[in-house]
């Protein structure tokens, strides 16, 4: 089949990062004002409303279709053009390549970070252009403008069809994985429509209501404004520097005076986000009934998905029952929660999973791979001890404490079990007893540094294979970037190729990362005495210039000790930085390289598993975290949970020995 490359440009009153690609495509106003497409290698050409169509859209098996976030022109193709759509087995991403690599979605952003030239990126012009010609202006339609706008077009098929020639393929298997990615984002996830609107009612009311109540109580002109908050507290006998979240979850508990607790819950009532998914959700519907285009392929370098638009990997659990806090939904009123003495907002966050149902006729299947990752880990790292426990009973955190304080698992405390819980969730990737302090502050509990400290060591002695593994592939990378040869360890392998450190992981999928380097940085190690309740001599570290290396050792002379200097390789890299999305150099290490390698790992799970429920006949209508759900008919007698957790269970080929849990259930509305 021939190659082509192609880009639309599009015109609307429709906003597209909050109403999503689908409803955008999907709104009246929305029309398509150029494409540019080249076939091959052959110069680009254009198409303008009132031309005939190109070749590639009427003759289309003819053709593989190329282009950078394929997924909108499927949509504009689909929805605007109103052109039969091909098979998703024609249509290639270039976006996707570009991620699989660790590289930048966006299409100038990756040519620069690889190095194209001038004559093949991304028109620079073209985000300003786009605010002129594809937005509602005053200057829409003007001839010099649409003249440029038709260049940057022809520019950006230029840009991606440089890339596609650069970028590596994807695996058969994963080429599998996108399309299925695809095919889900199309056949979308539904919403109940009527009950988000009345939620979104009752957020108005509430927070209309919470603002009164917030007026009287404190006499504020406008009490959502963090300074005037700040202010009245300030008057009130309470100084902070600022009206975050935790700040003021932290205050509740000092509050001395009825007024200021009171009007500090009604702020934080005030400041609630999680009722705000219910507008996200009502705009990425619109006229219609379904969530569409809402995971990302290869989101995180790992490859794991994410959700976009409405964030759903990112809601709190619920505090309320999610059933009766629907039900109350119902009336529509702020009175009916009043009188079974409930709070709104608290009821909408507790309701969001649920505004997500089944089609008309079927049911959900909903299965959540039990520790996952954790199980990935013990079993990467040969750590048996843990993986018959993952075999056996399953409890790992009264087992992590038992270690811990060397007690038998049955004499172990609740505060104990608490205590394991943080110690497996912070430690198991390098983390230290700050990592620790801070997963325990997360969960309400308030550690001392010496606590900490002790229970990481206890930790680390317990788990040997574990806390080995980290330095054996910290090795391995170093060993691949210095020495250019493959280094193996313990199921995966680096090597470097084409500027990019490559992690075979045992699915053969690889983890990339670009313009790898090493440097060194220069350490101090030496002892001194216990603080903080920690009774023996802590090993402490300090970064040292070798200027002042004397110096140190002979101020450490009165701990009775002697400071050893040393050094620890720094691997670093170019990516995407998780949180500001800025494509930036970064650096890694031993423990860091290894919870990647096991989110990859256990993602390949999970993405082959749902490759087997979509041959099964499970369709699959979302992802979140570890979670599949899936759709069946009603009276489907085939499909059972015991059937999907049987599938969910599979072991890969190359995962044999890997201790695999899921936890399903049926459900008419979406729920964890």
């Amino acid at each position: 089949m021939e190659r082509v490359h192609f880009d639309f440009e599009t015109y609307s009153e429709c906003n597209i990062f909050d109403a999503g690609a689908w409803a955008y495509a999907a709104h009246p106003s929305t029309r398509v004002l150029c494409i540019g497409y080249a076939y091959g290698d052959e110069a680009p050409q254009l198409w303008t409303p009132g031309d005939d169509y190109p070749d590639f859209m009427t003759y289309t098996r003819k053709y593989t279709l190329h282009a950078w976030n394929s997924f909108f022109e499927w949509v504009i193709w689909t929805h605007v053009m109103k052109l039969p759509t091909p098979p998703i087995s024609q249509w290639h991403d270039t976006a996707a390549l570009s991620c699989a690599m660790a590289l930048p979605r966006a299409l100038g952003q990756c040519g620069i970070a690889l190095g194209m030239g001038d004559d093949v990126i991304k028109n620079k012009r073209g985000k300003e252009l786009i605010n002129l010609l594809s937005k509602p202006h005053k200057r829409n339609g003007e001839p010099e403008l649409l003249q440029e706008m038709y260049d940057y077009c022809k520019q950006d098929v230029v840009a991606e069809r440089a890339l596609s020639k650069v970028l590596f393929p994807l695996t058969e298997t994963e080429r599998k994985i996108f399309m299925l990615d695809q095919e889900i984002n199309i056949r979308g996830v539904r919403v109940d429509v009527p009950n988000v609107d009345k939620a979104l009612t009752i957020y108005e009311l509430a927070q209309a209501d919470i603002r009164q109540q917030l007026i009287v109580l404190t006499g504020l002109e406008n009490p959502g404004s963090p300074k005037q908050f700040l202010d009245w507290l300030v008057d009130h006998g309470v100084i902070i520097d600022n009206c975050q979240k935790p700040t003021l979850k932290a205050l509740l508990d000092e509050a001395d005076t009825y007024n200021t607790h009171a009007a500090i819950r009604l702020r934080l009532r005030l400041a609630k986000t999680a009722p705000k998914k219910f507008q996200s959700i009502r705009t990425r519907v619109g006229n219609g009934t379904r969530l569409h285009g809402n995971i990302v392929y290869h989101a995180a370098s790992t490859g794991r998905w994410a959700s976009v638009g409405v964030n759903l990997q990112n809601i709190a659990r619920p505090t309320l029952d999610p059933a009766s806090c629907i039900e109350a939904l119902h009336a529509g009123t702020l009175d009916v929660f009043e009188m079974i003495d409930m709070c709104p907002i608290e009821a909408l966050t507790s309701s969001i999973r649920g505004m997500l149902i089944p089609s008309k006729g079927k049911k959900f299947i909903i299965g959540d791979y039990a520790s996952i990752e954790a199980r990935m880990l013990a079993w990467l790292a040969g750590q048996e001890d843990k993986l018959e426990v993952f075999r056996g009973h399953g409890k790992m955190y009264e087992h992590a404490a038992s270690k811990i304080f060397h007690i038998e698992i049955d004499e172990v405390t609740k505060d104990q079990r608490f205590l394991g819980k943080i110690s497996e969730l912070a430690c198991g990737y390098g983390g230290g007893s700050g990592a620790f302090r801070t997963m325990a502050e997360a969960y309400g509990a308030d550690i001392s540094k010496g606590e900490g400290e002790k229970i990481k060591r206890e930790w680390r002695a317990a788990n040997p294979m574990i806390t080995d593994y980290w330095s054996l592939v910290e090795s391995a990378a170093v060993g691949a970037i210095l020495k250019r040869k493959v280094f193996p360890a313990l199921g995966v392998e680096f090597v470097v190729k084409n500027n990019f450190l490559w992690c075979k992981l045992p699915s053969g999928r690889p983890l990339a990362y670009h313009r790898p380097d090493v440097t060194y940085k220069r350490l101090l190690r030496y002892q001194q005495p216990g603080k903080d309740g920690c009774p023996d001599m802590q090993i402490m570290y300090s970064e040292m210039d070798y200027a002042s290396v004397a110096e140190f050792i002979a101020e450490s002379r009165h701990y009775g000790t002697k400071a050893t200097p040393f050094v620890v390789p720094q691997i670093g890299f170019w990516g995407v930085n998780s949180k500001t999305r800025k494509w930036c150099e970064m650096n890694t290490y031993g423990g860091k390289l290894v919870e990647n390698i096991c989110q990859a790992a256990s993602r390949d799970v999970m993405a082959e598993s749902m490759l087997l429920l979509e041959e099964a006949g499970y369709k699959i209508v979302l992802t979140v975290h570890d979670e599949i759900i899936v759709e069946v008919d009603d009276d489907d007698e085939t499909r059972t949970v015991e059937d999907f957790t049987r599938i969910m269970e599979t072991v890969p080929s190359w995962a044999e020995g890997l201790p695999i849990k899921v936890e399903a259930y049926e459900a008419d509305r979406y729920r964890k």
